[in-house]
């Protein structure tokens, strides 16, 4: 009895490259919807409309430029995206005509708000309380802005969708923190 053993990367791919699938289509497959399966884990739909295919001129690696419509959870992109280095990677998927509708369709987001203030990390909290002897000091959260996030800042006033807080969690190993005031 053989045994089989594999040698080299592993890879979470699964489909075919944007090559094979453009190269397969009328017009090159222009106004038809592709996804990329890397993408699907999110709840929101993402997914690409091909707008323009241009071959790239080294054919060993079969690449190609593709020119799509955007969109990823949810949102779709105010500009054209070219995508040229990723082509190769097989993780592309073309949606039936009939399924074009119903995936592309766009659940609304909820916007998550999050705190403008915080807790100090444990440590620093008790490095502040022995220097000033305050224990209510708090940081200013800053969030980084970015054209997929769902997450903002509250405004003066306004009362965060979830709490970000300064806890532990569970510990792996409780009996290793019995004698700690946390």
């Amino acid at each position: 009895m053989s045994t089989i053993k594999y040698i080299g990367r592993t890879t979470d791919f699964k489909g075919k490259t944007l090559w094979e699938i453009v190269g397969n289509l009328k017009n090159f497959g222009v106004g038809r919807i592709v996804v990329r399966s890397m993408f699907e884990r999110y709840p929101e739909p993402s997914y690409m409309k091909i707008v323009n295919v241009e071959t790239l001129p080294n054919e060993e690696t079969r690449k190609v430029k593709v020119t799509v419509e955007k969109t990823f959870r949810g949102r779709t992109y105010p500009k054209l995206v070219q995508i040229d280095s990723v082509s190769y990677k097989a993780d592309y998927r073309l949606l039936h005509k009939h399924e074009e509708e119903e995936y592309c369709r766009v659940a609304q987001r909820t916007e998550k708000i999050v705190p403008r203030e915080i807790d100090l990390p444990p440590l620093l909290k008790e490095f502040v309380l022995k220097e000033t002897g305050q224990s209510d000091k708090k940081i200013a959260i800053k969030l980084k802005p970015g054209h997929n996030s769902i997450y903002r800042l509250a405004k003066e006033g306004e009362k965060p969708t979830f709490d970000v807080g300064m806890n532990l969690g569970k510990p792996a190993s409780p009996s290793l923190y019995a004698n700690c005031d946390l």
